[in-house]
């Protein structure tokens, strides 16, 4: 049986690596604002956001994730992810 400092300390490594790829999509999403500016887009797509919610969906029901909690995750992403774009048109 695992006591709970090793199972705290399983979740503190996964954090990492979430925090970490939270950061790489991030910076992909910079990217993506400043290529969009470029070509003339709008900052923002709502059918895109659409799409990234359901992919969101379907992978949180692949491993077991409510259709709320993948909801609730897609939100807090693309919320971030579209205040940083938005510096980019400003």
């Amino acid at each position: 049986m695992t006591d709970t400092d090793e199972l705290r300390g399983m979740i503190e490594d996964i954090d990492q690596t979430i925090i970490e790829n939270i950061a790489t999509r991030m910076e992909i999403a910079d990217k993506l604002a400043e290529a969009k500016k470029k070509e003339g887009q709008r900052y923002w797509d709502e059918s895109k956001e659409k799409e990234v919610q359901n992919r969101y969906h379907e992978l949180c029901e692949e491993v077991g994730l409510s259709e709320e909690e993948a909801r609730k995750i897609a939100d807090a992403i693309l919320t971030i992810s579209r205040e940083r774009q938005k510096h980019y048109f400003e």
